[in-house]
């Protein structure tokens, strides 16, 4: 049923609008673990979907429909030497009829066993005898062989075999062998493994009177097997392993979110606040990663805090580079300033005029040509004064070109010794945690020291050298002091977000992993949640045919029962699983408690049947041992009437000591083949044909022909009803062997009945009888040469609607008609 079911699901996923990576899923899951893990993890879609080609009608496992052809035994329970127990392989109803302890259930278990590896009666007995004292006593031998014809495949046997001495049933050799092709061990390549739990084709009286009493959850896991629910039921359970395994993750990741969470509130840490806040988040999204991750690996940090300003402190630097530098900037202000002195010294205000008037002078010169001096009215402004005027103007200008230079020189030196200074740093104003007020407090009132150095004034050289002198060796300690202190708390504080930021950082990674399975969780998620939310109705859509066809059953089973049988479906789950039968006596609503023994055991055979005979069986058999046990005859009567109508399309053999099945076929139109088996000294089991339809019909003209030997019957009736009668006998011998032999030749069964229901006259299926499809009239001609059998053919032919000819004699006509009868049986073989 598998690929019929997953098609079915396949249209009720589309026709709920499912997303179709879900529903991928869900096809995926109800095919194997294999598909599914094969989609979840490399998107490759179910085979399932792609090209499904089984249908309903369709068995499961390739091959065509199964019937059986035979059943050997051989000493095994009740039959000692090898018995065959015969079956024509093709639709129709076998009465296999026997006394108790004659043999007959022996049949039914020895094929049950064979098929399945073990008896529904063993299972429910107690104790080991029943599976060890399995051996017939009166042999020494055993072994079951069964016969088997598959559509399109052709005949196969199937063999099992014990070795002698051989006490377990489970000891066994099991092969089976196709016409023209090697032998093989077991029943695998049947593929019959699930439809025989699905479509369990024998039922015997043991399990027939459990179906109903061995407990609710017993009857809806039976209807769920059929229904493939168990494969809805294992897919469900797939995706649950693998949501499982792929939420673990997740949980673990949330788990560790919260975890983490906690645990930053609780550090005194910058950090920690920070990443508390960001731990907030039920989802962190990829920026929220992002920053956790820089966090905890320091490849960004906090701008405020703690934290941030012992980082500063860590980092504190003087304004100078090292104590040499300082004495070096010292040593040349002080300099510069000596050479100043030096320079203004060796050059007086009387030579700076002195100077200016000769610059006059000459430039009064230079105008107005030579004169007398007009300072002194006495010397003479000439070519000669201006010579020696001009000479010792050159020597002033130098002296005052080196006064210049100096000045210029202390300039520079006080600049750069101002340089050395800077303000206090923010980071000192107050310590970032308390543990550093002290050395904090030391390192700010050396660097103010320090930076009193600007309120000198610029000509006070030496004090500004001497302040820097003495103050740079104290802010130096000062500020190595508060770098170390402030890297030791740093640590301290490191050493404890460490572990938290180890944490922290590790799990942005698997956060990240988790985001990437996540739309794959959230797919099996809403798989998951679509198969329970539409369980109860997949579930009951499924049961619509067997709810059909065990109310179309009830009504012929339960004859003159006023019991009626409404809605039958399954409810409930796990251990509250049931199935709901709605009955009414009388019309008034009733529970099943109401219902006889025998009532249960038509109502048990009403579910098993449609159960047993749906279309994607592989077996077109149905085996039935002893079911009309506690029926009254009218409830055997109906269920003739069942079985018949399923042996239309069906192989239905009935095992039973109860004659009353027996005289019910009798008593019907039905087309039975009834065998008796009885059971001599030594377990000795004899099977030997009771009136088949063809001698059934026959006998019943003979029947005729003595009633008006005996003058009970007008010859007139006679003659209108005797070629009727014996048109019976031929057509069923005739139908008899077509169908034999085609089915044997492993043709469809589909093909067989058609072409027998457009042959619509007796000539003509004589001919599919004795020629096949391809007969010829003149073939037909040539066989039906003999008098007997043109006389015979003439009587059931079109002639038959007017009844017997007066010349013929009723008692040749039906010897004639016999031995046609006998020429088309022998034809079968």
């Amino acid at each position: 049923m598998g690929d019929e079911l997953i098609g079915w699901i396949d249209d009720q996923v589309a026709a709920t609008g499912l997303d179709d990576e879900v529903g991928l899923v869900v096809l995926a899951a109800l095919g194997s673990d294999v598909e599914l893990d094969a989609f979840l993890d490399g998107g490759e879609p179910p085979t399932s979907r792609a090209g499904r080609t089984q249908t309903d009608a369709t068995p499961a496992g390739g091959a065509g429909g199964a019937f059986l052809t035979s059943i050997e035994v051989e000493g095994f329970r009740g039959i000692g030497s090898a018995v065959r127990l015969p079956l024509d392989p093709r639709p129709g109803l076998t009465i296999v009829a026997g006394r108790n302890g004659s043999g007959k259930s022996s049949f039914s278990e020895a094929l049950e066993l064979v098929l399945t590896g073990d008896t529904y009666r063993w299972r429910q007995k107690s104790g080991v005898a029943w599976r060890e004292q399995w051996r017939n006593l009166h042999h020494p031998t055993a072994g079951v062989t069964v016969g088997v014809v598959e559509e399109g495949q052709g005949a196969l046997e199937i063999r099992c075999r014990w070795s002698e001495g051989a006490t377990d049933v489970g000891d066994r050799s099991l092969t089976v062998q196709r016409q023209g092709q090697k032998q093989v061990d077991g029943l695998a390549q049947l593929g019959w493994s699930g439809p025989l739990e699905q479509y369990r084709p024998v039922l015997s009286y043991d399990e027939l009177g459990k179906i109903l009493d061995s407990g609710r959850s017993q009857l809806y896991d039976a209807l769920a097997s059929i229904l493939g629910l168990e494969q809805l039921k294992d897919a469900l359970g797939r995706i649950k392993v693998r949501l499982t395994a792929r939420k673990a993750p997740g949980a673990a990741v949330t788990a560790e979110r919260k975890a983490l969470l906690l645990a930053a509130r609780e550090l005194d840490d910058d950090r920690a606040r920070q990443a508390a806040t960001l731990l907030k988040k039920p989802s962190p999204d990829a920026a929220t990663l992002a920053t956790l991750e820089a966090l905890a690996t320091g490849s960004t940090g906090t701008d405020q805090g703690p934290v941030a300003a012992l980082r500063v402190l860590a980092q504190l630097s003087v304004p100078f580079g090292s104590p040499d530098e300082v004495t070096a900037v010292t040593a040349r202000l002080r300099g510069a300033a000596d050479d100043l002195v030096t320079s203004a010294a060796d050059t007086s205000a009387r030579t700076r005029a002195r100077l200016d008037v000769l610059e006059q002078a000459l430039s009064v010169h230079e105008a107005h040509g030579d004169m007398t001096c007009p300072v002194c009215q006495e010397g003479s402004l000439d070519a000669g004064w201006r010579a020696a005027s001009e000479q010792s103007v050159r020597r002033l200008r130098a002296e005052f070109s080196d006064l210049e230079t100096s000045r210029q020189a202390l300039e520079l030196a006080v600049r750069e010794a101002r340089r050395l200074v800077a303000p206090i740093p923010q980071a000192l104003v107050r310590p970032p945690v308390p543990q550093l007020e002290d050395v904090v407090a030391r390192a700010r009132d050396a660097w103010d020291a320090w930076a009193r150095a600007l309120s000198f004034d610029g000509a006070a050289a030496h004090p500004i050298a001497d302040h820097l002198d003495h103050h740079a060796e104290v802010l130096l300690a000062a500020v190595i002091d508060v770098r170390t202190e402030a890297a030791h708390h740093l640590e301290l504080l490191n050493d404890r977000w460490q572990p938290l930021a180890t944490r922290i950082a590790a799990w942005t990674s698997s956060w990240r992993e988790w985001l990437r399975m996540k739309p794959g969780v959230d797919i099996l998620v809403a798989a998951e949640k679509w198969l329970k939310e539409n369980d109860l109705r997949l579930k009951n859509e499924r049961m619509a045919p067997i709810e059909d066809g065990a109310k179309r059953a009830w009504t012929k089973l339960r004859q003159e029962s006023n019991v009626d049988i409404g809605s039958l479906s399954l409810a409930g789950s796990n251990t509250s699983r049931h199935v709901r039968i709605d009955s009414t006596v009388d019309g008034v609503d009733a529970t099943i408690a109401v219902l006889s023994q025998g009532e249960l055991h038509a109502l048990a055979l009403a579910l098993f049947l449609p159960r047993a005979t749906m279309a994607a069986s592989p077996f077109r058999f149905l085996v039935l041992d002893d079911p009309v046990q506690a029926m009254d005859p009218a409830k055997v009567d109906g269920l003739v009437e069942v079985l018949s109508e399923i042996s239309e399309h069906r192989q239905v053999i009935v095992f039973s000591h109860d004659d009353r099945l027996s005289a019910a076929v009798r008593r019907s139109p039905v087309d039975a083949t009834v065998l008796e088996v009885t059971r001599g000294t030594g377990s000795r089991v004899t099977i030997e044909k009771s009136d088949d339809p063809a001698q059934r019909y026959l006998s019943d003209a003979r029947a005729l022909v003595i009633e008006w030997e005996h003058d009970r019957l007008a010859e007139p009736a006679l003659r209108r009803t005797l070629p009727g009668l014996l048109r019976f006998a031929v057509e069923a011998a005739a139908k008899d062997t077509y169908f034999v032999r085609r089915l044997r030749g492993g043709d469809p069964l589909a093909e067989v009945e058609a072409t027998w229901s457009e042959a619509v006259t007796t000539r003509r299926r004589v001919g599919l009888a004795v020629f096949g499809e391809e007969c010829a009239e003149h073939e037909l001609v040539a066989w039906a040469g003999a008098p007997y059998r043109k006389h015979s053919l003439q009587t059931v032919g079109s002639g038959m609607h007017n009844g017997l000819k007066a010349h013929l004699d009723p008692r040749d006509t039906v010897h004639d008609v016999k031995r046609l009868v006998e020429d088309l049986v022998a034809v079968r073989s």
